[in-house]
């Protein structure tokens, strides 16, 4: 029996080559898009399973509590770590971890990297395959590095002995040597740098830096029993004052020790400020990739349904004498089902081809360090998952067609008194979902094009266009450089600054008048207002070497005055610390610190001179900032060989939020690609079903002398309200989708329109026109006599 129904399948599908390619090929697209949403899923799902020990491993996290929010942060006091060591017996092993980014020398090779910090006990406590050394750090002299950057910048063999050179300031340097290389862990790994050295390195020139409370640091502990977390919490609990007592700006309500298992993923769906590990997917990207992965396999399923629907018309006289031969409702039924897995089979192993050559290398590359690797075999998981796929897809798909094809009669096949169809609602249902998908497609791809022109050109609060900066270390590196800089004539204005927008700031609360609010602080320099192209509107800028301002005056947002409920904010005399008193002096309009993704937070400026210099920026005309930044580059190297230059325009500071537009973009164009032409072609399955149960009918109204416009319209109008229904729920939907999705990333975005839901809707029905109008036109042409000469 098995023979025989693998034998009529091959028959049948070699008949319809074009139906079951058009189905192969739809099906294989939505299975190799759900193998890219599993492997999303995976990547968050086993996230640090790398890590033999994760099941022991716990975070030491801060709550902190102000005016009336919680709120966690992924890091502990520095001088917490030493107390649990000395004072916490139950805990294993205690590893602090902190992340520096330093210039380094090879031979004549200069390069920049992050390196990990980290106490003695990391590589005990956390998994890495060495190839050379094991994972020791006797002294600070030492550095342990992976294979990447080994081969990089010394090539292959040994390299156990070799050094690297750190850069310093004022010119001073630190040898590190190798002592050991180890395999980069995998991408879902909390820990991705290339180089790691002891903890107490950062300490060698502040003796005090062991036992700072201020300071803070990543902190991991082992504890083998899980039983004792709470009684350790509470033992800890006593230190929080120590922090307290100097960090009145920073005032933890409690320690919480948290599971490193699921850590990583946490971290990535709550954002969890002061974790310097590597974070998991965004629960957008996991739940927007699984649902349009679905939707599509929907899609195709439908169509493979109204496919065969429409190619059974061919099969009547088959299933007729079929019947009369003797076959059951069961056998039939398992023929249609054993022919629909067949194909759902074929396309299962495409599916898994094309995901794996083409979508999968895709998706890697539009996100950097989501990095997606395949393991179809390694564990039983992804063997299961795409069982239940082939189970799903082929009964989803053929159980309708198997239980409606072979409820038929056999002699109302053979004397052709079957009208195969009739008024099927289950069929115009699913083109009306298949279509409303794919204008949730559509929608998407246009609010997205739409948004990324909305958010190019959206006011941040300063001039992103013409401004470029870089870093420097020292009040004498600014002025050499600054005097070098200002012989370029395209410059409009220079300054040195200590903080700098989306670089660096700090939160402290401020007081008036008994009203306590937290502000973003930032400390700048000479003409920084100027440089940056911020707008005054009221008050006045800093005055120039103004003992007065930088004692006494400060700049504030818009954003602060309306929190503070100031109708007129200048004069208004507000305490840091309790004993430092500032006066504003003048309003900025909001500044978007952040960029699109936060919103505008309360910010007060402090005028410092050029007393501690981090930045230097420049301001320039657009068309010549490029000429600027060039020119930054030169006097850097010149000034600095031993460094990597680094100079930044001020417009790549948004270029992440760009990115992330752009790729979600390219997502839903391909999605709602694949959606509409898997719409496209279950469309022209319907109208083709259409046409065989109403052919008689057009031979009668041509006969009878309907024009082609009466008979279009016999033909067309229910598919017409399908779309017009689809276009309806889909628009809806769509916009709802976008909405959410630019909602769970950005603060300030493009809503979607009218004009994007009537463009989609337009992109729709232009398709299903093109789709169906040559059969249209050819059905119209067809002689009368020779659809009616069999009556």
């Amino acid at each position: 029996m098995i023979k025989n129904i693998l034998l009529i399948s091959i028959r049948n599908m070699m008949k319809n080559r074009l139906f079951i390619f058009i189905n192969i090929f739809g099906l294989a697209v939505s299975i190799a898009c759900c193998v890219v949403a599993y492997f999303l899923y995976d990547f968050n799902a086993s996230f640090d399973h790398y890590h033999n020990n994760i099941s022991s491993t716990y975070r030491v996290s801060s709550i902190r509590e102000f005016q009336g929010q919680t709120r966690r942060f992924g890091h502990a006091p520095l001088a917490l770590g030493n107390s649990i060591k000395d004072n916490v017996p139950e805990v294993e092993k205690v590893v602090r971890y902190n992340l520096g980014f330093h210039d380094f020398k090879v031979d004549d090779d200069v390069f920049n990297e992050v390196i990990g910090y980290a106490d003695d006990d990391f590589f005990n406590l956390f998994t890495f395959e060495f190839i050379e050394g094991n994972g020791k750090l006797t002294n600070n002299n030492q550095i342990i590095v992976s294979e990447d950057l080994a081969i990089k910048h010394f090539g292959k063999g040994s390299v156990l002995g070799r050094e690297l050179i750190q850069s310093l300031d004022s010119g001073r340097t630190r040898p590190y040597t190798i002592s050991g290389v180890f395999k980069r862990p995998p991408a879902n790994s909390s820990f991705g740098e290339d180089a790691y050295v002891r903890f107490d390195t950062q300490s060698i020139n502040n003796p005090e830096f062991e036992n700072s409370w201020s300071d803070r640091t990543n902190l991991f502990i082992q504890v083998n029993d899980p039983s004792r977390v709470e009684a350790i919490e509470q033992q800890i609990d006593i230190y929080k004052e120590n922090n307290n007592k100097v960090r009145e700006d920073f005032i933890i309500k409690q320690f919480e020790i948290e599971p490193f298992a699921g850590m990583a993923v946490r971290d990535g769906y709550e954002y969890i400020q002061g974790s310097m590990t590597r974070n998991g997917a965004h629960i957008a990207a996991i739940y927007g990739t699984a649902i349009m992965s679905i939707f599509i396999l929907l899609i195709a399923c439908f169509n493979l349904t109204n496919t065969a629907v429409a190619v059974s018309s061919k099969r009547l006289k088959e299933i007729g004498i079929r019947k009369v031969m003797g076959s059951t409702r069961k056998h039939l039924i398992a023929q249609f089902i054993g022919e629909t897995m067949l194909i759902c089979l074929f396309s299962l192993l495409l599916g898994i081809i094309v995901g794996e050559l083409f979508l999968i290398p895709a998706f890697n590359s539009l996100w950097t360090y989501w990095e997606l690797t395949p393991d179809y075999f390694g564990k039983p998981n992804f063997l299961i998952f795409m069982g239940c796929t082939l189970a799903i897809t082929g009964l989803l798909a053929g159980s309708y067609p198997a239980l409606y094809v072979s409820k038929f009669q056999p002699v109302a096949i053979l004397k052709d008194k079957l009208k195969l169809g009739g008024n099927n609602f289950f069929t115009r249902v699913l083109l009306t979902v298949q279509f409303g998908i794919s204008i949730i497609g559509i929608v998407c791809s246009i609010a997205f094009i739409n948004n990324a022109e909305f958010q190019k050109n959206y006011d941040l609060g300063y001039n992103k266009k013409g401004v470029t900066y870089t870093y420097l270390n020292s009040k004498g590196e600014y002025e050499t450089f600054r005097n070098r800089l200002l012989e370029n004539k395209n410059i409009i204005s220079v300054s040195g600054s200590k903080h700098h927008v989306n670089n660096s700031s700090f939160k402290d609360p401020i007081k008036y008048e008994g009203q306590e609010t937290e502000v973003l602080i930032m400390d700048v320099g000479d003409n920084y207002a100027k440089t940056l192209g911020f707008t005054i509107s009221q008050g006045r800028d800093f005055i120039l070497d103004s003992e007065t301002d930088k004692n006494e005056s400060i700049l504030i947002t818009e954003k602060l005055a309306t929190q503070m409920a100031w109708a007129d904010p200048i004069g208004k005399e507000v305490t840091w610390k309790d004993t430092v008193h500032y006066r504003v002096v003048g309003v900025l309009k909001d500044i978007l610190p952040y960029g699109l993704m936060g919103p505008a937070e309360p910010m007060m400026l402090r005028y410092q001179g050029t007393e501690d210099v981090h930045y230097i920026i420049a301001s320039a005309p657009i068309n010549n900032i490029k000429e600027v930044q060039d020119d930054m580059e030169r006097i850097y190297r010149d000034m600095f060989p031993e460094r990597v230059p680094n100079i930044v325009l001020m417009d790549e500071q948004v270029v992440a939020s760009n990115e992330i537009n752009n790729n979600i973009l390219k997502m839903f164009v391909f999605l709602g690609a694949v959606a509409l032409l898997l719409s496209a072609t279950g469309l022209f399955a319907m109208v083709s079903l259409s046409i065989v149960r109403k052919l008689k009918e057009i031979g009668v109204r041509k006969v009878l002398g309907a024009s082609a416009a009466n008979l279009t319209k016999v033909i067309n109008l229910e598919f017409m309200i399908i779309l017009l229904i689809a276009s309806a729920l889909g628009s809806y939907a769509g916009g709802w989708m976008a909405g959410m999705l630019m909602n769970s990333i950005w603060t300030y975005f493009q809503q979607t329109t009218i004009i994007t839901l009537f463009t989609a809707s337009g992109i729709m029905i232009a398709t299903a026109a093109l789709t169906i109008g040559y059969k249209v036109f050819k059905t119209i042409k067809l002689n009368p006599s020779h659809i009616l000469r069999s009556e």
